[in-house]
């Protein structure tokens, strides 16, 4: 098939251009032969109304034989003169081709193109297959009927809606004569055309040689009817509509739509209301819904009934006092109930709002703060009243650390309870090892305690508790005091274990003994060597030159503790009994050589003398001592010494 076609192709191809070839060739030669015919025309194309006037002059300025106008109206014989007129008072034939010819050399001519042109009798705007009245969103075709219009290759037909152009249709016929045409365009219409104007225009464009003004000529409006769907005002009725507790409220529906729509309400499942206006409170359904209708369509729109409650706070959760205790914090809750869900602050002082359900208090904050919750149905306000209290631990009548065994008082001060009164002080103390033990409350209220330190309880914290309880509510209240911690001196103690009493020291030899003291202050330790030799240091060499008796001495500001230490000076045979040792070692291994060597040398087995000894006989035997032996001897195969 490829080829077939392709074989068709290219002989059209090579007609194609040798047409063209000689087109071009003919042109050639009319054009030349009119560039060379000596006349001259006054209007080198015509455009004229149809039944219009004409005149086109043509001259020359060559010498001629004769020259005139052929036509088939309006022709002029051949005349001798230079110049001549083609006129035409009622031009009405469409056909027409005038052209001036002139005898020169030879017989030449030119043409005089000639355009007429006639305006419609009537131009009309219709719709197509349908009536006036339109639904929005549907597409619909509009027709322009133009009668008797020429010629039709210069029509162009413009369509409007009111001033605007929508489009224009030209056409490509190339007919001289007048014809009817009936040019269309597609609209797709919206709720904003309805009552909109649509026209079209029929205008011949002529060129340079027509008319200043293009002719044209306009139909009547043809005015449009568009339906639509209703369409609710979403702005004048939200989807959520708030209404008071113990209140009602009005909402309207309103709606635009052609034809005009109407309104009713659906309340819950068959309630109906037909009216615009709407009354709702608390006994209206959670949902209503408005529809519009009309012979469109229905549209419908859901409106939620929104109970607003003004905010109540919870007052159980908030007390109207708090305490809290000096030098610390504590968070107070503001928790409210609404419609819709109240935003919760508070207000302290003057203008320092925090917006928050929590708020932490301390003995900054100032006395009197307020919760504020707060919503579209209105606003609830709780004061509630800071009340500082206070509760501190000291010793009496002391202030320097504190000597172990000795006694001191704590005592606890508790300030600003009101509106609570004590019914309780307890006493704690927690060590470095955080062991925590109560200590007992004397059976007489007070609010002091005595202690007996001991060297354990150096660093050890102590805080007293104090059990509120407020008048009338029988709510109770804890308040605890800051940690207080003591410092505890106590006097050395020296480590026995490490510092034996009796410490023998081997004659010869030196020796380290170490004194240990525990204290606080930390001791300083020193040894008493004799009568007035000290040495202040922990460790102390000794020997056989060290007094037979030492003393560790350990001081701080608390007192002083000695140990004595029993010097023993003692022999050290371990010399004498190895070099005993070694001699005897020495002995043994003399003797142990003196017997293997004689051993030796008179036990030795396997050695002969061959001094003057003779060669062996050839028979076999065995000589003995250099001389033959009569004593016959076997020769032993290999056999009989493997068996």
């Amino acid at each position: 098939m490829q080829k077939g076609s392709f074989s068709l192709t290219i002989p059209f191809r090579i007609f194609y251009l040798l047409f063209l070839g000689f087109g071009f060739l003919c042109f050639s030669q009319i054009a030349g032969a009119q560039a060379e015919c000596p006349v001259q025309l006054s209007q080198q194309r015509v455009v004229v109304r149809y039944g219009g006037s004409v005149a086109v002059n043509c001259s020359t300025s060559v010498s001629h034989k004769g020259m005139g106008w052929e036509a088939s109206e309006g022709a002029v014989a051949m005349t001798r003169d230079s110049l001549i007129t083609w006129r035409v008072s009622n031009l009405t034939e469409w056909e027409i081709k005038p052209y001036c010819y002139i005898n020169h050399k030879e017989q030449c001519q030119v043409e005089l193109p000639v355009i007429i042109y006639k305006t419609p009798d009537n131009v009309s705007i219709s719709i197509v297959k349908h009536r006036r009245t339109m639904i929005a969103g549907r597409q619909y075709q509009l027709q322009c009927d133009v009668q008797n219009v020429a010629p039709v290759h210069n029509l162009t037909v413009k369509w409007y809606k009111g001033q605007t152009l929508l489009n224009q249709t030209t056409f490509t016929e190339d007919s001289k004569t007048p014809v009817n045409v009936n040019p269309s365009v597609l609209i797709r219409p919206d709720r904003d055309d309805d009552g909109a104007q649509y026209r079209c225009e029929a205008e011949l464009d002529l060129g340079a040689e027509g008319p200043q003004y293009p002719p044209n000529k306009t139909s009547d409006f043809l005015s449009i009817t568009v339906y639509f769907k209703p369409i609710i005002n979403e702005t004048k009725l939200p989807s959520v509509v708030p209404v008071f507790r113990g209140y009602s409220e009005e909402i309207v529906c309103e709606a635009e739509g052609n034809p005009k729509p109407t309104i009713s309400w659906i309340l819950g499942t068959n309630d109906i209301v037909y009216n615009k206006a709407l009354t709702i409170s608390e006994s209206t359904p959670e949902y209503v819904s408005c529809v519009a209708e009309n012979s469109v369509g229905t549209t419908t729109r859901k409106v939620k009934v929104f109970i607003q409650v003004k905010p109540i706070i919870n007052e159980t959760k908030l007390p109207s006092v708090v305490p809290v205790f000096r030098g610390y914090s504590k968070e107070i809750v503001c928790e409210a109930e609404g419609n819709p869900k109240p935003t919760i602050s508070w207000i302290l002082g003057t203008n320092d709002i925090v917006y928050n359900e929590v708020l932490t208090i301390s003995e900054s904050t100032p006395e009197n703060v307020s919760c504020v919750a707060e919503n579209s149905a209105g606003k609830t306000t709780r004061q509630v009243k800071v009340f500082i209290q206070d509760i501190s631990i000291s010793t009496v009548n002391h202030t320097e650390p504190m000597i172990a065994g000795k006694q001191y008082d704590l005592q606890c001060s508790i300030k600003y309870v009101a509106p609570f009164k004590i019914v309780d002080v307890g006493w704690y103390k927690q060590n470095k090892n955080n062991i925590t033990e109560t200590i007992k409350t004397p059976d007489i209220l007070t609010y002091t305690v005595q202690i007996r330190p001991d060297r354990a309880d150096n660093g050890s914290q102590f805080w007293c508790e104090a059990k509120l309880e407020a008048e009338g509510t029988q709510r109770t209240s804890t308040m605890k005091s800051a940690n207080l911690s003591i410092t505890v001196h106590f006097k050395p103690i020296i480590n026995e274990n490490k510092l034996p009493s009796v410490v023998p020291v081997f004659r010869g030899y030196s020796e380290e003994i170490v004194c240990e003291a525990e204290g606080n202050p930390k001791p300083t330790i020193s040894w008493i060597l004799g009568t007035n030799d000290i040495v202040y240091n922990e460790v102390l060499t000794i020997s056989e030159s060290t007094p037979e008796y030492v003393s560790c001495v350990a001081e701080n500001s608390v007192g002083t503790t000695t140990r004595k230490v029993n010097m023993v000076l003692k022999e050290d045979y371990l010399p004498l009994i190895a070099g005993l040792i070694a001699v005897i070692v020495a002995f043994i291994s003399v003797i142990f050589i003196f017997i293997y060597s004689i051993y030796y040398k008179t036990a030795k087995m396997g050695h002969y003398s061959l001094k003057d000894a003779k060669p062996s006989a050839q028979n076999g035997d065995i000589a003995q001592n250099g001389k033959h032996s009569p004593i016959p001897m076997k020769k032993f195969s290999q056999s009989d010494i493997l068996a």
